[in-house]
C-alpha cells in the first residue's frame, strides 16, 4: 500500500514539475487588431500625453475603447433641482491622410432625462483633451 501511494506522489511531482517547466512558454493571447489599431493609439496617446492631472487620470471612466467620461458632477440647475454633469471625450474617427475627428460633449442629468448641454467638435487631439481639461475645471468651479 505504501509503494502505491509512494508512486502516485512521484507521478504528481513529476507532473507538477513538468508543468511548471513549461509556464514561460504557455502563449499569451493578444489582440492584434487593437493594438495595431491606429485609432486606438492616437486616442491612448493624446490622453497620455496632455492630460497631465493626475486627479482627472484616475477620475476617468472607460465607455469604450475612444470615449473616456469624467463623472457625476452635481450641480443645482436654473429650477432649483439638483442636476449631474459629466463630460465625455472622444476620438470619432481617423481617416487615412491621419485627419483626426474629437468630440468634447457635456451631459446634464436629472431625474428625468439625460440632455447634451454643449459639443464641440476639434480636429486636433492636443486641443481636445486641453478643451476637456478646462471644462471639467469650469465646472468644478461652479
Amino acid at each position: 500500500m505504501g509503494k502505491v501511494l509512494l508512486d502516485q506522489f512521484k507521478a504528481k511531482l513529476a507532473k507538477k514539475n513538468r508543468n511548471n517547466q513549461d509556464l514561460g512558454k504557455l502563449p499569451i493571447k493578444i489582440d492584434v487588431t487593437d493594438v495595431a489599431n491606429k485609432r486606438n493609439q492616437i486616442f491612448i496617446s493624446c490622453l497620455s500625453e496632455y492630460l497631465s492631472d493626475d486627479r482627472i487620470q484616475n477620475a476617468l471612466v472607460k465607455i469604450n475603447p475612444y470615449t473616456v467620461k469624467f463623472g457625476s458632477l452635481p450641480r443645482g440647475n436654473e429650477y432649483g433641482m439638483s442636476s449631474i454633469y459629466h463630460i465625455t471625450l472622444s476620438l470619432i474617427s481617423l481617416q487615412a491622410n491621419e485627419k483626426q475627428n474629437w468630440e468634447c460633449t457635456t451631459y446634464e442629468c436629472d431625474d428625468v432625462s439625460e440632455n447634451e448641454v454643449e459639443s464641440k467638435s476639434f480636429d486636433n487631439g492636443k486641443i481636445a483633451v486641453q478643451y476637456f481639461v478646462n471644462q471639467i475645471i469650469k465646472l468644478h468651479k461652479k
